[in-house]
């Protein structure tokens, strides 16, 4: 059996897939949902104090959706990807597969490849649903900012899961692995409150659909998109090294 259907029978098998489309998509449900009935839930929780609450825009149930899944999205995304790119988290199934390979950082591509493409497709599936439910709810979206903005927060969650290839391949184990990635990935929005340097940041990608709804220039995202696209490949380079040179 290869790796990469190894990897691919594990993502399915243990059903770590639902757990990333499951939420994807319920938070892609509960985003427009929330943003149409908003002002009904202020109104019925406010006794007598008015609250006042702008009507919602279409552009309102995608932002809603991805506020949600920018936490508990990237979370579950960590994790999951903790859960297969910390090889040496299991110390005697490590060194199995290290003797199964010619070069120890074969391990890696397979695992980064399957949980990066399930992380990207729960996000695309959260995503349509949201917009389809949008539609009818608060109404239409500009096709356009949609794709690429979509595109764009995927591309994010690539850079993301090589973060997790990283600190996975340098700490080994699974908390250590988790802890570390959601750090440096909790670090880049506290580095954004400098205007100099937030355009330049992947994370500047992951709210890019709804800046490209309410009328931003794809230009203004194309420094974080180039940076990104270089350095996730760098990152999974880095990752591969330090899985080669490490011991068990």
């Amino acid at each position: 059996m290869s790796l990469w259907r190894l990897e691919i029978l594990r993502m399915v098998r243990t059903h770590r897939w639902t757990i990333l489309a499951g939420l994807y998509v319920f938070f892609g449900v509960l985003g427009p949902v929330g943003a149409r009935y908003l002002n009904e839930l202020v109104s019925n929780f406010a006794g007598d104090i008015t609250i006042i609450v702008p009507d919602p825009r279409p552009v309102d149930g995608i932002a809603q959706f991805l506020s949600n899944v920018t936490q508990l999205g990237v979370l579950a995304v960590v994790v999951v990807g903790a859960s297969a790119l910390a090889v040496d988290a299991r110390s005697e199934i490590a060194a199995f597969l290290r003797t199964r390979v010619p070069r120890s950082h074969d391990l890696l591509l397979p695992r980064y490849t399957v949980v990066a493409a399930t992380s990207m497709l729960a996000l695309v599936l959260g995503t349509g649903v949201a917009w389809v439910l949008t539609l009818p709810l608060l109404g239409e979206l500009a096709v356009g900012p949609m794709l690429l903005g979509t595109l764009l927060g995927a591309l994010y969650l690539a850079f993301a899961v090589a973060v997790v290839a990283v600190a996975g391949a340098w700490l080994g184990g699974l908390l250590p692995t988790v802890l570390a990635s959601l750090l440096v990935l909790l670090a880049l929005p506290v580095l954004g409150v400098v205007p100099q340097v937030q355009p330049w940041l992947p994370s500047h990608l992951v709210l890019a659909v709804v800046g490209l709804l309410e009328g931003e220039e794809p230009s203004a995202f194309l420094r974080a998109g180039a940076v990104t696209l270089v350095v996730t490949p760098a990152l999974l380079v880095l990752a591969g090294r330090l899985l080669g040179r490490r011991e068990l």
